[in-house]
């Protein structure tokens, strides 16, 4: 009696366990786009921008499963990094944005030649940045979503900031260097030189700069590569022929190490017109070597250089030592040295200082010479005459700064 309750009472709920088993939805995984296989890992999402209501820091991974049923209906199935899973329904609107996302995506590293992952997007989602808009104001976040016309940002003290593009004036990643400067710094340049002399630190690609040296000297500068530039200069001095005046050139390669280090080497190729015998002119040049340790705004560089002409190239070299310290938003401070060392060692150069803009700058230099007579007979004493203009600025020039990174 007691085995046949039991009969009864079991046989009705496994028939019901079995239909319901029966009528369990069956599911298929669905890919976001043929770009990306079954499992959006934590780089496709960073290089596509999708999901942007999950942080980077937080996202493990991410599947699509399609319910086969009359109306299909989309599932989201995200894996976080503390071992929770979220589900939750997605529609067909959210594919096809997310499509579209990543079609754009590969337009854009198609026209670059680049593959997803292997370079950083100037606007990549998960990562921090510093954004200055063009009204002066700036704000540190990380992006979470970016679209052809917008990004948005996820600030600690604002939260959650939608900029238009047309008003950010600059977006630089958020690396040690960009967080350790006050937020309403402007960008001042490259550090790619003193006030004459180069530094190992080169002009972005497609950067430029025109100079006004001293009033009758007039040079231009531009960034070919990022590793690459070219300058030239010459001088417009009154009631001077064209075939009199002087002309430089200063091509010059250079190479990042580290974020710290560069690596450069160039030359200084100047024609000097001959007053004796008119109607001629002969070449001097530097051929040249130097490092630079730090950023554009505090960096120090030292460098040797050989110099040459027609008669062949001089055995004495000539060092180079200078650096620039950035004290405020708008001066800098700057001194570049040169040492020659022959039977008559000395060494002279230019210190001051570099007034700020956010496209140009003023430069203002004193001059320093250091001579050691070493018991030359045309001198009458023994030890070292130093020369100086103190606080007087003989050197001065002004510089605009146009095309990329000049804002």
């Amino acid at each position: 009696m007691y085995r046949l309750s039991l009969l009864r009472f079991l046989l009705p709920a496994c028939l019901l366990a079995g239909h319901a088993y029966a009528q369990q939805p069956v599911t298929q995984p669905l890919s976001f786009s043929p770009a990306i296989g079954p499992v959006l890992d934590q780089q496709e999402k960073r290089d596509y921008g999708l999901l942007p209501e999950y942080s980077i820091k937080d996202f493990q991974e991410a599947r699509l499963l399609q319910i086969m049923t009359p109306d299909s209906a989309l599932t989201l199935q995200v894996q976080l990094q503390d071992g929770r899973t979220v589900l939750r329904p997605y529609t067909p609107a959210e594919l096809a944005g997310a499509r579209s996302l990543i079609a754009a995506r590969q337009r854009e590293l198609a026209a670059t030649n680049l593959q997803p992952g292997t370079a950083a997007s100037p606007d990549s989602v998960g990562r921090r940045y510093r954004v200055t808009l063009r009204s002066g104001s700036a704000f540190d976040g990380e992006l979470t979503d970016r679209q052809p016309q917008r990004l948005q940002f996820l600030t600690k003290d604002l939260g959650v900031v939608q900029v238009e593009r047309a008003n950010i004036e600059r977006l630089e990643e958020l690396t040690s260097e960009v967080a350790r400067r006050p937020a309403n710094w402007h960008n001042i340049g490259n550090g790619n030189r003193l006030f004459f002399a180069p530094t190992a630190r080169n002009l972005r690609q497609g950067e430029g700069s025109l100079q006004d040296i001293s009033l009758y000297f007039v040079g231009a500068n531009y960034g070919f590569t990022d590793n690459f530039s070219m300058g030239v200069m010459f001088s417009a001095i009154p009631t001077v022929p064209l075939q009199d005046q002087f002309l430089a050139l200063t091509p010059k390669f250079s190479a990042k190490i580290s974020e710290k280090w560069h690596a450069g080497a160039g030359l200084l190729y100047l024609r000097i017109p001959d007053f004796e015998y008119g109607n001629n002119s002969f070449g001097v040049g530097l051929a040249y070597g130097l490092a630079t340790y730090g950023s554009a705004d505090d960096n120090f560089t030292v460098g040797l250089g050989y110099g040459f002409s027609g008669s062949g190239i001089l055995s004495t070299p000539v060092l180079q030592v200078g650096g620039q310290k950035r004290i405020s938003r708008r001066v800098s401070l700057i001194s570049e040295n040169y040492l020659i060392a022959n039977s008559k060692t000395g060494m002279g150069g230019l210190y001051g200082a570099k007034i700020n803009w956010r496209r140009t700058s003023l430069g203002l230099g004193a001059f320093y010479a250091l001579a050691y007579n070493n018991n030359d007979d045309n001198y009458n004493d023994y030890g070292p005459r130093v020369f100086s203009s103190y606080i007087v600025p003989v050197y001065y020039d002004f510089t605009f700064r146009f095309g990329k990174g000049s804002k």
